[in-house]
């Protein structure tokens, strides 16, 4: 083999692993490189094979050089990587909490000895499940991004710069009354408000599957109710006030903090609903939400507190030397 079969085969070996719009021009570029360094080394005599190896192995595997020209677009984009570990933080917390609810609530867990393996190998597989799909959620969103959304923007398009704290009135009174809605919803009964809605011609069934399980209503129910109405009064405050300030901020990182213990408390103390599947899909709902908002509202207290330490750090005299 002569010097520049081998270095021809080492051009096809970096480029292969590279776009095909990135070959032609990378691999002559490459090439032109490698010939003109082996030109130089062999300082006016015919470059033999030898040579050609000494400088290609100083120059690097195929792969690492490839990388250097491209590099391989990640499966989670940077961007996207704080949403995801908090998403499967909440997914897997949630999962753990209704996976434990139904071990304790189930009467068969009382006299099935497997019943508590069989429940952890169903949470073990659901939580594998649910994991791949929002690992292929997020490459899809990645791939889009790269491919269709970047280069269709203009300067023009970008929106105005806002104040942090500053509070989108609109918005948020939308969605105050989205959220008092459904906290009405929820306060009434959804099986009353179906019935109400269809003048009482709803299927007995579907009734029956949405009625409130007796010892929820009487017991948990209540508390749920009001943590719910304080936690929309909140942003109701925010939206008046016409920006966040840091009181309302913690208010509202420790009301979220106090819900996410009813919901985990609920989903352990026993069911929702009077009927399957409506009771686990409720719970897995309410674990879901338990286990969004016990990292939503820990980072805002933690970020609170950074705050307060490096105000506190700025404003101390400086030390006496």
């Amino acid at each position: 083999m002569t010097a520049n079969e081998m270095i021809a085969r080492y051009v096809q070996a970096v480029t292969r692993r590279l776009p095909l719009e990135q070959r032609a021009d990378i691999g002559a570029e490459l090439s032109a490189l490698l010939t003109e360094e082996l030109a130089g080394r062999a300082e006016g005599r015919e470059p033999d094979a030898a040579l050609a190896r000494t400088l290609l192995q100083g120059f690097g595997h195929p792969e690492t050089v490839a990388l250097s020209y491209h590099q391989t677009p990640p499966v989670i984009e940077t961007l996207d990587g704080r949403l995801f570990r908090k998403l499967a933080v909440i997914f897997l917390a949630a999962l753990a909490v209704l996976a434990l609810g139904v071990t304790l609530s189930d009467p068969a867990a009382q006299t099935d000895a497997s019943f508590a393996d069989r429940i952890a190998d169903e949470t073990l597989a659901a939580a594998l499940q649910g994991l791949g799909g929002l690992l292929v959620v997020f490459w899809i969103a990645g791939f889009a991004r790269r491919r269709w959304l970047r280069g269709r923007w203009s300067p023009n398009a970008l929106p105005a710069v806002q104040a942090p704290d500053a509070v989108n009135r609109p918005v948020m009174a939308a969605a105050i009354m989205f959220w008092a809605a459904g906290l009405a919803i929820l306060m009434a009964g959804p099986a009353t408000v179906m019935a109400h809605i269809t003048g009482g011609a709803a299927p007995t069934a579907l009734l029956d599957a949405f009625t409130y399980d007796a010892a929820f209503a009487a017991e948990r129910a209540p508390v749920l109710w009001v943590l719910l109405a304080l936690s929309i009064l909140v942003p109701a405050w925010q939206a008046v006030a016409g920006r966040v300030t840091r009181t309302t901020r913690r208010v509202e990182a420790v009301l979220t903090l106090l819900l996410a213990a009813a919901l985990f408390r609920i989903v352990l103390a026993g069911d929702v609903f009077a009927a399957e599947p409506a009771n686990e899909y409720m719970k897995l709902a309410m674990a879901l939400f338990g286990g969004w908002g016990v990292i939503t509202s820990l980072t805002a207290l933690h970020r609170d507190w950074q705050t307060r330490r490096s105000e506190a750090a700025a404003s101390a005299p400086p030390a006496q030397e």
